[in-house]
């Protein structure tokens, strides 16, 4: 997760959880919780953000707006953007998820990157 502030754009900080490594979801929860109104919450996974990710976790990242959150499986990409405090629009894409399908995949076990294609508004009250 990066934490830049809106308002500003400064990064004030940024913070990796290895989910594979072990039980880091409380620490994310708190990151998330401790992160000032209007921080823009970056969050992407790579191999593997479910298998320990908790439901307090899940639950905390669907109340920035997270859709997919649910959804991630095993080696899923999925990438978010949400900014705290503040409701996005409905059209703006700030979410994405690709799953690992090795009928699919780009690398041998690993699908494709992903990137979400919108822009932040300017002008956000």
């Amino acid at each position: 997760d990066a934490l830049p502030i809106y308002d500003t754009g400064k990064a004030i900080d940024a913070k990796t959880f290895d989910m594979w490594e072990g039980e880091f979801s409380g620490p994310m929860v708190t990151f998330i919780k401790n992160a000032p109104e209007r921080s823009i919450l970056l969050m992407a996974t790579h191999d593997d953000g479910a298998t320990r990710l908790s439901e307090e976790a899940k639950k905390t990242i669907e109340q920035l707006g997270s859709k997919e959150i649910r959804n991630i499986r095993f080696r899923s990409g999925w990438v978010f953007v949400a900014i705290k405090g503040v409701p996005l629009t409905k059209n703006l894409q700030k979410e994405k998820i690709i799953h690992s399908d090795n009928n699919k995949n780009r690398y041998a076990g690993w699908p494709a990157e992903i990137q979400l294609q919108d822009c932040l508004p300017k002008n956000i009250k």
